[in-house]
């Protein structure tokens, strides 16, 4: 688990391809227990089981798609991304993001995840990661940021709201 840091000292935000670090992310995600946060990305990777449960191997499943993030080759449809977030060496937070080649008349992004510790969780870093993504997208010719949240996560969907996001679209599953 990452020990508390104090957020006076210098941030650094910078892509991360190492996946050495993916026992420290997993352990970041693995601290955001509530069900609220389940979306389909964690239904679609295994994490959860449906909606509102967690799935009882959560863990390692956790842990194997951070690892993926970290190690995977970007291909032809696109290219997975993680923004480590750190404090003295320490990872404090993070942003999953996929870079989308698939659509080169408007190339987009969609950002799977922003998690931070929760001893600094409420200090402005999430707006600052975005920002930092936000420029690194701009730079690499991204012209939309796409995101989705668990439906009953509203602590998050006022933060995206508050940074630009807007509602596009309302994704739906049918257990089949």
């Amino acid at each position: 688990m990452q020990s508390e840091k104090d957020v006076s000292q210098p941030v650094r935000i910078a892509w991360c391809k190492n996946p050495d670090v993916a026992d420290a992310i997993t352990a970041i995600l693995l601290a955001h227990e509530e069900p609220a946060y389940i979306s389909h990305s964690e239904l679609q990777y295994g994490v959860a089981d449906t909606i509102g449960r967690w799935a009882d191997d959560r863990e390692a499943k956790t842990r194997q798609y951070v690892t993926d993030m970290l190690t995977v080759a970007a291909d032809d449809e696109g290219e997975e991304r993680v923004a480590a977030v750190t404090v003295e060496g320490t990872i404090i937070g993070f942003a999953l993001v996929t870079v989308s080649k698939l659509n080169p008349i408007r190339p987009f992004a969609t950002l799977h995840d922003v998690v931070f510790s929760r001893s600094v969780q409420g200090r402005g870093l999430g707006g600052l990661l975005l920002e930092w993504i936000v420029g690194q997208c701009r730079s690499d010719g991204v012209q939309r940021l796409f995101l989705e949240s668990g439906v009953d996560n509203h602590r998050a969907h006022s933060f995206f709201k508050r940074n630009g996001f807007r509602q596009t679209s309302i994704v739906m599953m049918r257990e089949l």
